[in-house]
């Protein structure tokens, strides 16, 4: 919803600033979707990852006791 708001402000700024033509609509309409078509680009693909998407698996182990057995040497 912003975005058309956003692109209305555009279009009547130019109006204001070039005058009332077919031709002032157009290039407005023009540059707002190539700005946006940029934006859209220029983010990263995986903006918002789920989780497993990073590819680092890390593990974790817990041992409960002496993981060499010292306990049975005295």
């Amino acid at each position: 919803m912003i975005a058309l708001i956003l692109i209305a402000a555009t279009v009547i700024g130019a109006f204001i600033v070039f005058g009332n033509s077919l031709f002032v609509l157009g290039f407005a309409l023009m540059a707002c979707g190539l700005l946006g078509l940029m934006v859209f680009l220029a983010t990263t693909a995986g903006a918002h990852k789920q989780p497993g998407e990073t590819g680092a698996i890390v593990e974790e182990r817990h041992y409960i006791g002496d993981p060499y057995g010292r306990h049975r040497l005295r």
